[in-house]
């Protein structure tokens, strides 16, 4: 007998990469989804915009090495427009004194710019890269699979690996840094990969880890690689959005859910903010677990002392994101040209001292923008022109740090207008030109994350991945697998196992564990 029209195997709440891919794989096990995203396009923060006419950029998402070759293959995201390419250089790390360095996809190209500025630091760096490829080897096991205890999870590294899971679980980057290398020049290129999206400091315990976890994907094979999607990295989420679409899911925009539906402790379905009311035997929330867990689920009976543990899961943010379409190209003072060269074709660090980010860091503690902002910016149409109009271009700035949460002042437009003119003053110190280029600016502060793409607090991974946050405990022990005490609700977002990045595992696995509950695997 059919399902009558308002009825569904599953219920996705929310488009984004990972509920997408949980659409896909359960749309190819042969089940009814529908999925509901309250925004008019698919891909959440992994979307595609024009904030100015005729310059395509991802608003949030910027690059990709997080997705993984599973989800890829199985999907077949190739098929349906996922096209990828590495970024060479990987990182130019451009300094206030006219030296740079040059971080290739060849490790020999890397020591050979390092080597310039310190020979002891060029033969460190191999050493450097293979602590992070060992732990990739014994973590990456995990990332499409239920998380482990935290006991289990010592248990893979006794032994000879021990050092590694000690560095991971409580060390910070900066004291590691100044173990590998003795320049200020290495120390400083890498300071910002371990705060990269989170309201720590290199010296905070954990950014270690934050480091390593983006570090451990790959680009077409190629391990421990970030690369660009052609086209923008929302062309991931459209590819996604077609290979689901194609194997019987249905996706409905510009509808949102207000509440989730259950009866005797199992998921009814949804009802919409219009009223409507759609029936599922499964819901699965790609929205963050404070909004699925404290408001969708508000009056489902749920214990107490699980929503008081949900609530305290941090999401505090202080990210914030300058997307600029330029006349021409930054003129870097360290590698002079606007032509596009090497200087553009990665990502260029803007971190010139040791003490830079951890200053950055302090400022935001004290409720305060950054005086000068840690900056990692992607300029994708030097290696893509099909982003940009002929003769001009984009440069996309992922900056730390602006406190969602400001002392003695609120996020309107001078604030606003300080923090992109503090952020294109600090870029101008390194391209003398910059300013000037500029034809238009977007500014996205921690408050218009949130307001945009349902972020809490603007956090991008929808909670921190300090270590305290992972594996068991994410997002809380009761929630760490997937599953709710609400039979049939599930979890699919970044606030779950392995967290966050354009990386899809979270909807993977979440997927899975509702088919291993109806023996469907």
């Amino acid at each position: 007998m059919a399902q009558p029209s308002n009825h569904y195997d599953a219920i996705i709440i929310g488009a984004g990469h990972n509920g997408l891919t949980a659409a896909g794989y359960l749309a190819r096990a042969g089940q009814r989804v529908l999925v509901l995203e309250a925004r008019d396009r698919v891909g959440g923060a992994c979307t595609l915009e024009e904030p100015f006419p005729g310059f395509t950029m991802s608003p949030c998402a910027y690059v990709v090495s997080l997705l993984r070759p599973e989800i890829i293959r199985d999907l077949e995201l190739h098929t349906y427009g996922f096209d990828a390419y590495v970024k060479d250089p990987q990182m130019f790390a451009p300094f206030l004194d006219g030296e740079h360095i040059f971080f290739r996809a060849s490790t020999e190209l890397t020591q050979a710019s390092i080597r310039r500025l310190s020979p002891h630091d060029a033969e460190a760096y191999p050493r450097f890269l293979a602590f992070f490829d060992r732990a990739s080897d014994i973590l990456n096991p995990i990332l499409l699979e239920e998380p482990p205890s935290i006991a289990d999870l010592a248990g893979r590294f006794r032994g000879a690996d021990e050092e590694i899971y000690r560095w991971l679980m409580f060390g910070n980057l900066y004291d590691m840094l100044a173990e590998y290398f003795e320049s200020d020049y290495m120390r400083a290129a890498f300071a910002g990969q371990g705060v990269i999206g989170s309201f720590i400091g290199p010296k905070t315990p954990g950014s270690v880890y934050v480091m390593w976890h983006h570090m451990f994907g790959e680009v077409n094979g190629e391990k421990g690689m970030w690369g660009y999607v052609r086209g923008g990295m929302g062309r991931i989420s459209f590819a996604l959005a077609a290979s689901a679409e194609a194997h019987g899911a249905q996706i409905r925009l510009n509808t949102r859910v207000a509440q989730i539906l259950a009866h005797d402790g199992v998921t009814e379905g949804v009802r919409l903010t219009t009223g409507e009311e759609l029936r599922a035997r499964a819901v699965l929330s790609n929205v963050d677990p404070k909004t699925t867990l404290l408001r969708f689920c508000d009056g489902l009976g749920l214990d107490a002392g699980l929503l008081r543990r949900v609530s305290q899961f941090k999401t505090d943010s202080a990210t914030f994101k300058l997307n600029i379409a330029l006349r021409e190209l930054p003129n870097f003072t360290a590698v002079p040209g606007t032509a596009p060269g090497l200087q553009h074709a990665g990502s260029c660090e803007i971190s010139p001292t040791p003490d830079w980010v951890q200053r950055a860091y302090e400022d935001a503690l004290r409720g305060e923008m950054s005086r000068e902002p840690y900056i990692e910016a992607y300029m994708q149409s030097a290696t893509d022109p099909t982003v940009a109009p002929p003769g001009t271009h984009t440069i996309s700035m992922f900056c730390q740090y602006a406190p969602y949460h400001l002392k003695d002042q609120q996020w309107d437009d001078a604030t606003r207008d300080a923090l992109a003119d503090r952020a294109i003053a600090t870029m101008t110190r390194f391209a003398p030109n910059f300013a000037d280029a500029i034809i238009d600016r977007q500014l996205l502060t921690p408050v218009d994350i949130e307001a945009r793409y349902g972020l809490p607090n603007g956090n991008i991974f929808q909670g921190e991945i300090t270590p305290d946050q992972l594996f068991s405990l994410r997002p809380a022990p009761e929630l760490a697998r997937y599953r709710t005490p609400i039979a049939g609700l599930y979890l699919c977002g970044s606030g779950s196992h392995p967290g966050g990045g354009v990386m899809g595992a979270p909807g993977h696995n979440a997927a899975m564990a509702l088919l291993r509950d109806q023996g469907r695997t």
